[in-house]
């Protein structure tokens, strides 16, 4: 008898013993052991596609959803509001020249707007100056809000109007000088 090599022989033993084992499955109803599987319902038949036509149907009855806008603006659109409102009068504002002995004045400026952009009040000056020397700069920022008035204002702020119905501005010379 010839002995076959180790990886062979294996291969033919563990081939013997599969088709053993599956005589012995074939055997196996009547082992005491074997647990009895419980058989697996029918598959369901798939559900046939829906015709374009039927889906063009439902889709035209149905209302579309209704989005509310958002009621207030976020803090990213808000910065970009204060932004866009501070370079537009700062191109309408030629500040006065202030004394090189006093301190830098920036004005405060209370404004109220009508929302097609234009003020519905006078512009009121927050913090006049008690310097007599810095008055020529309080009119300077005024004429600047009278120079602007009406405000254009971007379309995507014009929904919000009620966050900017009144606003209060500060010109900084400092900041106009750059």
């Amino acid at each position: 008898m010839r002995i076959l090599p180790r990886p062979i022989g294996a291969l033919i033993l563990m081939a013997v013993a599969a088709a053993a084992y599956g005589s012995y499955e074939r055997l196996g109803n009547h082992h005491p052991l074997r647990v009895a599987e419980v058989p697996k319902p029918a598959a369901e038949p798939p559900m046939p596609p829906t015709p374009p036509a039927v889906i063009a149907a439902r889709t035209s009855t149905e209302p579309a959803p209704h989005v509310e806008p958002p009621t207030r603006m976020t803090s990213a659109q808000q910065a970009g509001f204060d932004t866009w409102l501070i370079k537009t009068y700062l191109a309408c504002w030629k500040p006065a020249r202030q004394p090189a002995d006093a301190d830098v004045y920036v004005a405060h400026v209370r404004l109220a707007y009508n929302p097609d952009g234009s003020l519905s009040k006078p512009a009121k000056l927050v913090n006049p100056p008690s310097d007599p020397a810095l008055k020529p700069q309080a009119k300077s920022v005024l004429a600047a809000v009278e120079n602007c008035n009406p405000l254009s204002v971007p379309a995507q702020y014009r929904p919000f109007y009620e966050q900017w119905r009144t606003e209060t501005i500060h010109f900084d010379p400092q900041v106009a000088a750059r």
